[in-house]
């Protein structure tokens, strides 16, 4: 979990990339919750946040925290990597910013998943 708060410091203090991040989960939790086939607000009911925060997430306005990441994860059936992951044609500099993030995300996120369900 430490390595996610990391990553939310990190965003505050690095403008330019931040925002190229939520602008990537934004398009990715858009582009996966249509692919699964469910409504905004079947996905927001799955991942237990309001539709009208879903929809701030899906145009790029709120970043949500970590919790609410692996809510969102868990309604799309996906780890959560994949929500911050840039796809094949995504530019290099986005890439490279991902790379850096993604394992220690899916770490920290999956271990914070598992915490709750043992809950």
């Amino acid at each position: 979990m430490q390595c996610v708060f990391i990553l939310f410091y990190w965003m505050d203090k690095n403008t330019e990339n931040g925002e190229a991040l939520k602008v990537l989960l934004s398009q990715n939790v858009k582009r996966l919750r249509e692919a699964a086939g469910y409504s905004q607000e079947t996905l927001a009911e799955k991942a237990g946040i309001s539709l009208p925060f879903l929809g701030a997430i899906e145009r790029g306005e709120k970043w949500p925290r970590p919790s609410t990441l692996a809510g969102i994860a868990l309604g799309l059936d996906v780890n959560a990597y994949i929500l911050l992951k840039p796809e094949n044609n995504a530019s290099q500099g986005i890439t490279e910013i991902t790379a850096k993030l993604v394992f220690d995300i899916n770490t920290a996120v999956n271990h914070s998943i598992k915490a709750i369900s043992a809950i």
